[in-house]
């Protein structure tokens, strides 16, 4: 397995999108997963913002995160669903829309280490001054690493993610000022 300087951080392409969709399955549970048009239409809307992680070695994508530009702060989930439209217009805020990073590759830092990069190539692009996600409640090594990394609570918004129940689980939007 690849240590996390063995990882290279780059744009995504619509040839990735098989890369991306294995590690949507392999990271999140079939009712909050994304569908490939969605992706694809993310990578076409924003191509500066949607990332792949890739091992050097071997070529294979590792992860990726999909992120789009928001002209405003959201007041209701429903902005967040899953599936919505991608803002095309470049504003000051980027909504960091999904990340995810192979099973293989996680416990060992490779998540923090990755974000932080990602964060990093963000802040170069000169355009934002406002990092926004939503989290699941019940992702502790997400949380953990956000926070790390300077985000802070500012909304919950009860009942939006279902889970494999009939059960949901509250969504908490976390934002990072620069």
């Amino acid at each position: 397995m690849a240590i996390h300087n063995d990882i290279q951080l780059r744009t995504a392409t619509l040839a990735d999108i098989d890369s991306i969709m294995k590690i949507e399955s392999a990271g999140f549970i079939a009712q909050i997963q994304e569908a490939q048009t969605v992706f694809e239409k993310r990578i076409k809307v924003c191509p500066s913002l949607f990332l792949v992680f890739e091992d050097k070695a071997s070529g294979m994508i590792v992860g990726y995160l999909s992120a789009e530009y928001m002209s405003h702060v959201p007041e209701s989930a429903t902005q967040l669903a899953l599936g919505h439209e991608p803002c095309a217009v470049v504003s000051s805020i980027i909504y960091i829309s999904s990340f995810s990073i192979l099973p293989e590759y996680r416990g060992n830092g490779t998540g923090s280490f990755l974000w932080n990069k990602a964060l990093e190539y963000f802040e170069s692009l000169g355009t934002a001054n406002t990092f926004l996600l939503l989290v699941n409640e019940a992702w502790g090594g997400a949380k953990h690493i956000y926070k790390k990394s300077g985000f802070e609570v500012i909304d919950i918004f009860e009942n939006f993610f279902p889970t494999e129940g009939k059960n949901t689980t509250a969504g908490i939007l976390m934002k990072k000022n620069l």
